[in-house]
């Protein structure tokens, strides 16, 4: 079976400089923090053009970290999109708050009249997802933040390197998280993430919680967590920032490739790429009814696929006990038409691409 993302070709490809550099942090003896971590924030900052780059230990402790520097407080609501990955809703949970879903629009990215929808009184929030690669409609939910004087957290997990109207993802809420997770198209050989914000009384927190809840006069003054980037993980992502455009040219050419194959096929849905976005194709999703049928000819062919996600957040039993979860899935009638017909093709830079085009050509 073909690798769904073929981490090990890339690793072949530039295995000297992965091993160079993982060798100089082993040489150096600084393992958690330091220079390596510091040059890795620095880039990460240039890179997405924020004022703060805050690294963490992974996508999840980043939606935490934010959400805990933006004090959500037991009882208030976030609204979070119903089809996105269970970190979005559970972050929420985890520091106390309460997550109201949203729907989402068929491609993929939260519903801004769903938002306006879930607001009550006890609403502080908005969590936009980038799913799949690309940016949410930031202009649309920020005028909608700034009516009901909300924040939004951008959950850019899986869009480091996509633009909107030229601005990077991660610089389009009011702060923003992302992941380092090994399979992201920017990713490490572990578990990693990073903080984005301009505001420095949010970037001061985020260092904070993460360190402990140890402030820059070197006092314990709240509680906070263990949530760092080691070294040798900071590295290895400077190894991977190198060639990180040219993986992502690839990842474009790629679906142009499936999409000039499934434009002649009217029953598949491709990916709607927005105005003004350019996506990086963290997935290539596409839509199908019939899905199930589909993929087992796929898989039939040694083609993999996967299934993001096969369920809306709302239908999962840990926000069943949630006053108002069973209401909002009963609106969110994309989120859960999607889960039914989405489906995903290998899109990474080392996957043969135009070889299971091919296979997929022929079986159509």
């Amino acid at each position: 079976m073909i690798p769904f993302v073929n981490l090990g070709a890339q690793f072949q490809k530039h295995q000297k400089d992965f091993n160079d550099a993982i060798a100089r942090v082993l040489q150096c003896g600084s393992l958690i923090g330091g220079k390596f971590v510091q040059e890795f924030e620095e880039n990460l900052k240039a890179d997405v053009g924020s004022a703060f780059a805050i690294s963490c230990a992974s996508g999840t402790s980043a939606l935490c970290l934010s959400l805990k520097a933006l004090g959500l407080a037991p009882g208030d609501e976030v609204i979070v999109p119903d089809y996105s990955f269970i970190a979005t809703a559970e972050a929420v949970l985890l520091e106390g708050g309460i997550p109201r879903f949203a729907d989402v629009n068929g491609n993929f990215l939260i519903s801004p009249d769903s938002v306006e929808r879930r607001i009550s009184k006890r609403t502080v929030g908005i969590i936009a997802v980038d799913l799949f690669g690309q940016c949410a409609n930031y202009p649309r939910l920020r005028e909608i933040a700034q009516k009901h004087n909300l924040w939004i957290l951008e959950d850019a997990a899986q869009s480091f390197g996509a633009t909107q109207g030229g601005f990077a993802a991660g610089s389009l809420g009011d702060i923003a998280a992302t992941s380092f997770y090994p399979t992201k198209p920017f990713g490490s050989f572990g578990d990693g993430g990073a903080v984005f914000t301009d505001n420095a009384e949010l970037a001061e927190k985020v260092k904070m919680f993460a360190n402990h809840g140890k402030n820059s006069a070197g006092i314990y003054s709240s509680v906070g967590t263990n949530s760092r980037l080691d070294a040798v993980q900071a590295a290895i992502l400077q190894v991977k920032r190198k060639y990180f455009l040219e993986e992502l040219a690839t990842r474009r050419k790629n679906a142009e490739t499936y999409n000039s194959l499934f434009r002649d096929f009217p029953r598949f849905q491709l990916p709607q790429i927005e105005s003004g976005n350019q996506s990086v194709y963290a997935q290539y999703a596409l839509r199908l009814k019939g899905r199930d049928s589909f993929v087992r000819k796929l898989n039939s062919l040694e083609i993999p696929t996967r299934l993001y996600y096969e369920r809306p957040l709302s239908a999962e039993p840990c926000f069943a006990h949630l006053e108002f979860t069973a209401k909002d899935a009963k609106e969110n009638v994309v989120a859960a038409q999607l889960a039914k017909e989405s489906f995903c093709l290998p899109i990474c830079a080392f996957s043969p691409v135009e070889e299971i085009a091919k296979k997929i050509k022929t079986l159509l």
